[in-house]
């Protein structure tokens, strides 16, 4: 249940990512939000990976 609840957190925080970078854009410079954007889609392939080992494990 750990990894699982990894893999969730990742795609949590890449939401929040997302979130926040339209909260961000009148502070930081609009190129270095998309690049963190972009950046954090590893998040993503991180929980898609998290969840394969949950279910090769079982």
């Amino acid at each position: 249940m750990r990894i699982v609840a990894v893999g969730y957190g990742m795609f949590g925080l890449y939401g929040l990512i997302v979130f926040l970078e339209y909260i961000l854009i009148p502070y930081f410079p609009y190129a270095t939000l998309e690049l963190v954007e972009h950046a954090s889609a590893l998040l993503i392939l991180g929980g898609l990976l998290t969840f394969f080992v949950a279910l090769t494990r079982t």
